[in-house]
């Protein structure tokens, strides 16, 4: 009886031993945004909400600043298995998963909790869009409101006639800004700040954490809030890698994705009003031109750039 009990006993305390997970895994994320941006955050908050759910078995290592590529190098590496995770621009990611185009609509949400709230509810259709092209949807951040930053002062619309305006290497944004009668200018986000430092380019759209994170104020030191666009950053891995593994790891990637992106967007919110007060004690010069001529010429889009059932589909539930 005593041995029996005995080794009931050993049994009892090395299955204690063994933990939950029995491998560990560790996952290269790669984005192009500064570290410690409020993208960057949110896959720090993703990171950390890994570990707790599978106690430490499973981690994010980070590569910022695009350490491992620009961003359509980042998608293909997803594709190829060479990166894991890619966090980009929905503006980049689009071009392959051809649903998320609305995304890339001018004035297409009021907010971003506005833009929380219908991503979450429609989280299955976008789900199947991904996976349709191959990969697998953790999360949706957010990347900001987009502005312009633009080296002489921006008013009115009017103001942009035939300015040389980067844009994101994105059909629709090329086509807004030529609705907007500027000189669209689609380039590599690396190679932003010396275009606009030697004139390439008069300016850019971008969000205001950008404009702080990579300095831009120093080049471009009019910022002009028009808001154009409410601007995602998808969190993706290639589907095969991702049903390839446990499904208790496939469910602590999901759920730390969701809750990080909740808390990435409310933190996305929380930092808006300082960042332009900084951009203020900086010297920048802050414009607030009408947004209704704006809306008016985007309006066109809505139609030109919707050319599938898939982006109809989801545009209708995204907007209903």
């Amino acid at each position: 009886m005593k041995t029996v009990f005995t080794t009931f006993a050993a049994v009892a305390a090395l299955a204690a031993a063994v933990p939950a997970f029995a491998a560990d895994y560790t996952f290269k994320a790669a984005h192009t945004n500064a570290a410690n941006e409020v993208q960057d955050m949110g896959l720090q908050k993703m990171k950390d909400l890994l570990e707790e759910k599978t106690d430490g078995a499973a981690t994010i290592e980070i590569y910022a600043g695009g350490q491992l590529g620009d961003e359509q190098q980042t998608v293909e590496g997803v594709m190829m298995g060479t990166v894991d995770i890619a966090m980009t621009s929905n503006a980049m990611l689009s071009n392959y998963v051809e649903d998320y185009k609305v995304f890339d609509l001018p004035f297409l949400f009021p907010s971003i909790p506005a833009l929380g709230e219908k991503v979450d509810a429609n989280w299955g259709m976008m789900e199947e869009a991904a996976n349709e092209s191959g990969f697998e949807l953790l999360a949706v951040f957010s990347s900001g409101i987009r502005h312009l930053m633009t080296a002489n002062p921006v008013n009115s619309i009017e103001d942009l006639e035939g300015m040389k305006i980067r844009t994101m290497q994105n059909p629709v944004h090329v086509s807004a800004f030529r609705e907007y009668d500027a000189n669209p200018t689609p380039m590599s986000y690396s190679e932003l700040y010396g275009a606009l430092q030697s004139g390439v380019v008069d300016g850019a759209e971008g969000a205001s954490t950008g404009y702080d994170g990579m300095k831009f104020y120093e080049v471009a030191p009019n910022f002009a809030l028009v808001g154009w666009l409410n601007m995602t950053a998808p969190i993706t891995m290639q589907k095969s890698k991702f049903d390839a593994l446990p499904e208790d790891i496939q469910s602590a990637l999901l759920e730390a994705g969701s809750e990080a992106a909740t808390w990435q967007r409310q933190y996305v919110v929380d930092q808006e009003q300082p960042l332009l007060d900084s951009f203020r004690e900086k010297g920048v010069n802050i414009t607030e031109p009408d947004t209704a001529p704006f809306i008016e010429a985007s309006k066109p889009l809505y139609e030109s750039e919707l050319t599938t059932d898939g982006q109809k589909a989801l545009f209708e539930a995204l907007t209903n």
